[in-house]
């Protein structure tokens, strides 16, 4: 991050508790659990919310930049912005097919899952809502793209991973 980054890291990017956002994401996971009848409801309504939660954040991005990627690979950098903005940290590493058809995101350190251990629910992706956050920022940018989530540390994985499939 350049010095101009880091200035309005520090004094212009408004932040939050992780205390408290972690707090909330498990009640609402929890609230998800017990109305819920199967894993994959779970994870369906979860990537849903994020796709809510990724149009505010991409309306409210949109405001404060006037210039956007316009190729789809060109996107790896936008969400790592977006992702070290919202969770003060960085993806662990960022990967592009040689074919720049498919983003690859990986968070050794998730700050949603921190501290979350499911060992009953198999298949659950707990933070789902960044695979959600990604298709709508896809969507809104006027690209057809589908994420999904890899892998996830509450359910044991050793990082949690998403992945961007371009489609025409």
């Amino acid at each position: 991050m350049g010095i101009k980054g880091t200035i309005a890291w520090k004094f212009m990017t408004p932040k939050v508790s992780m205390v408290l956002f972690q707090a909330t994401y498990r009640e609402v996971q929890n609230l998800l659990m017990s109305t819920s009848t199967n894993v994959d409801e779970i994870n369906q309504k979860m990537k849903e919310m994020g796709f809510r939660v990724g149009e505010t954040l991409l309306m409210d991005y949109a405001d404060r930049i006037s210039q956007h990627a316009g190729e789809f690979a060109e996107f790896a950098n936008t969400l790592q912005l977006a992702y070290k903005v919202n969770s003060s940290q960085n993806f662990t590493n960022i990967s592009i097919s040689d074919d720049k058809r498919t983003l690859k995101f990986t968070d050794d350190n998730c700050p949603i899952c921190a501290g979350v251990t499911i060992s009953d629910m198999p298949g659950l992706q707990y933070c789902n809502i960044i695979s959600g956050v990604f298709d709508a920022v896809m969507k809104l940018r006027g690209f057809q793209a589908e994420s999904y989530q890899e892998s996830c540390k509450a359910v044991g994985d050793s990082t949690c991973t998403w992945t961007l499939n371009f489609r025409e």
